[in-house]
């Protein structure tokens, strides 16, 4: 029988710590999540405010290894600082979300979950205090599990995946999401898959929206991390009915707006109404061939964006004008393609 996690949550805080969680587990401003003790601990509970700090709807979140959600180099201290049964208080520790973004949490909780025998089966955290890390972020295209090899040799924090990068990108087989989620997701590094169904423009009729619906529902089943799409009208503009359809197949994994938004008549408008539809981020050339050409423009859209939403600069970045990208147009994350490394 499956344990009734949030009940045994909640019931094993007051006998530990003392007090009471709030009553709805779902709807508090806190996080909270557990894991079972196993010799491999997954996650079995987590809350509202847990999934969106982690980017993770409950679906992908639990059964995920808890290991996971930290960045390799901070497990060793996370498994040692959470390894006593026991109430462990004002805890820290830095953790990695879904897309590669870094944070810190403060003033944790810890506490052993209870069974209704006294007997610990798992354990749970909850905290308020967050602390963003700024770092530079580099998202890197690839195309076969050979380039995503590469792309993680050359420090890839975040995969884009695609086939047939010569149309511009289009949706992967699932059999290569598994196989590139396979490669990355000990290292936490997401992958972030392309739904596109073919090349050439972004003005979809409905059959095409309902096969890209598949491709998500498919993506999302094989691992993706988050998901790349874009649609326009044929007058130019953000086709806001059809990217709401998608963001609500999506159901919580993070949408990246793509280099649609380059080819809209106000690529600025584009990338304000992507955000205001719910998507996490755009990558973007600011309209121009290259983003170093684009500057201007993606400054714009950067000072337009609520400040949880990334604009990504993306089409000309190479090691040589990174930095000089980031100072001007203050992005903290940045897209290239392995031809820009081998070149």
């Amino acid at each position: 029988m499956t344990p009734d996690w949030p009940r045994l949550i909640a019931a094993s805080y007051r006998v530990l710590v003392g007090g009471d969680l709030e009553a709805d587990l779902e709807r508090t401003d806190r996080a909270i999540l557990a894991h079972a003790l196993t010799d491999d601990p997954r996650i079995v509970y987590v809350n509202g405010f847990a999934a969106r700090l982690w980017e993770r709807p409950r679906r992908t979140f639990v059964g995920m290894p808890s290991r996971w959600t930290a960045p390799p180099e901070a497990r060793s201290e996370r498994a040692g600082a959470l390894a006593p049964v026991g109430v462990v208080t004002g805890y820290r520790g830095e953790r990695i979300s879904a897309t590669g973004r870094r944070f810190v949490i403060r003033d944790a909780t810890v506490w052993p979950v209870l069974d209704d025998a006294g007997a610990v089966i798992g354990q749970a955290a909850t905290f308020r205090d967050v602390e963003r890390v700024t770092r530079p972020l580099l998202e890197i295209l690839a195309t076969t599990p050979a380039e995503v090899a590469d792309a993680i040799a050359r420090g890839a924090d975040r995969i884009e995946l695609c086939v047939d990068y010569p149309a511009g990108g289009t949706t992967p087989p699932p059999d290569l999401i598994r196989e590139a989620v396979g490669l990355t997701a000990e290292r936490s590094i997401g992958v972030m898959v392309m739904i596109r169904p073919r090349g050439g423009d972004f003005v979809y009729a409905p059959d095409e929206i309902a096969t890209m619906c598949r491709e998500i529902a498919t993506a999302v089943a094989a691992g993706a991390s988050g998901l790349v799409l874009g649609c326009l009208t044929p007058a130019g503009a953000i086709d806001v009915e059809a990217v709401r359809i998608l963001l609500a197949e999506a159901d919580g994994v993070p949408v990246t707006f793509h280099r649609a938004v380059d080819v809209a008549v106000d690529p600025v408008a584009t990338a304000a109404a992507a955000f205001a539809l719910g998507c996490a981020r755009v990558l973007t050339s600011g309209g121009a061939p290259t983003a170093p050409d684009g500057v201007a423009t993606i400054r714009r859209m950067l000072e337009a964006a609520p400040p949880d939403r990334i604009v990504m600069p993306g089409s000309g970045v190479r090691g040589s004008n990174a930095d000089a990208l980031r100072a001007a147009t203050g992005a903290t994350e940045l897209h290239a393609s392995l031809a820009y490394f081998r070149g």
